[in-house]
């Protein structure tokens, strides 16, 4: 595995391949890293600002999302390899995102921790881009 110069922000351990992790980075980007290859599995784009939060479900097979210090959290399905942002959400009263995660029984429940706002729950389901990309 190649050392990449890159400022990592987090890192989230993928349960559905025990070789790859995700990696998000201050610049903003998501890297899916195999640790038996040379180069990320995929590269997304993701944010403006860091990746503060990245979360995913086991119930909601290629569904991920992401969080960061430019105040939206972004849904991507990862299905095949090839991520595609689904929906973005911004809120802009809560300040910066530092965290985001699902509930366990719940795939489409979503707790944010934010600068400003505090705990902000987000009902993800409730979006017609979220249901329509995932068959929900």
């Amino acid at each position: 595995m190649e050392n990449w110069m890159v400022r990592l922000s987090k890192l989230y351990g993928m349960f559905q391949n025990p070789f790859s992790f995700l990696a998000g980075t201050s610049e903003g980007s998501v890297l899916c890293i195999d640790i038996r290859t040379e180069k990320p599995v995929y590269t997304i784009s993701a944010h403006d600002n860091e990746v503060s939060g990245l979360a995913m479900t086991k119930l909601v097979p290629g569904l991920l999302a992401t969080c960061s210090a430019d105040k939206a959290v972004k849904i991507w399905n990862t299905a095949g390899g090839k991520p595609s942002c689904v929906t973005t959400r911004a809120f802009p009263e809560a300040g910066s995102l530092h965290c985001f995660v699902f509930l366990s029984r719940l795939s489409n429940h979503a707790a944010i921790g934010a600068l400003q706002g505090g705990l902000l729950m987000w009902d993800v389901a409730a979006n017609k881009e979220f249901r329509d990309a995932f068959n929900y």
